[in-house]
């Protein structure tokens, strides 16, 4: 079977959507508390981050690099699967909790990553670190129920194509324990290459019968 590090539900995937989840995130609460434009444009660089275009760039790339393994992977399997004549198996059950613990898991992370970020920002700048300020201070209002609904759509994601992942792996195992019926095979006859002369047909066919036979009594 795949390692799990390569599955759509492996921690490289899941990375993966948490830094592109943080990117959303962070550019979201700038974008909602100043609007667009220059405002926006101002508060990004004299905030400390200069650091952050390219840092958008390598979370972005990371996050279609594995948007497109991913659509590999579902592509091969469904192709695995119609090579097999499987027919769908049903979807796992139990969505609820596994968007609960999903979006919790990509919460916190995205939580703990834009506490970090915006410390490091402060710190750099005014020589302190902001710390929980930056999720339920003043400066940041509007930072938690954004970073709530991001991870909430990054988790819903999540949980939609991992059950599309299962549910072809689970259709494909079914279809490989089917027994098979045996193949047959139709060939032709088997020619040996001895091809038998008619007898009439021999150098001795061209003589007459026996008198002997020929004579009537």
């Amino acid at each position: 079977m795949t390692p799990r590090s390569c599955r759509i539900s492996g921690p490289i995937a899941f990375w993966a959507l948490a830094g592109l989840a943080l990117l959303v995130s962070h550019d979201a609460i700038f974008f909602v508390q100043h609007g667009p434009g220059e405002t926006l444009t101002r508060a990004l660089r004299d905030a400390g981050h200069a650091y952050w275009t390219v840092a958008s760039l390598g979370l972005a790339a990371a996050g279609l690099a594995t948007a497109a393994i991913v659509a590999v992977r579902l592509l091969r399997l469904r192709s695995h699967a119609r090579r097999l004549g499987a027919a769908a198996a049903a979807r796992p059950t139990g969505w609820w909790g596994r968007l609960l613990l999903t979006w919790g898991r990509l919460f916190a992370i995205v939580a703990v990553g834009f506490v970090i970020q915006e410390s490091a920002e402060h710190f750099a700048m005014h020589g302190h670190a902001i710390g929980l300020g930056a999720l339920i201070g003043p400066e940041y209002p509007l930072a938690l129920p954004i970073l709530a609904l991001v991870s909430l759509v990054a988790g819903l994601i999540t949980v939609l194509v991992t059950a599309v992942e299962v549910a072809l792996e689970a259709t494909i195992a079914a279809a490989s324990r089917q027994p098979r019926p045996p193949r047959r095979l139709i060939r032709p006859p088997a020619d040996l290459g001895v091809h038998r002369i008619p007898i009439l047909a021999r150098a001795a066919a061209g003589r007459a019968p026996p008198s002997v036979l020929t004579h009537r009594v």
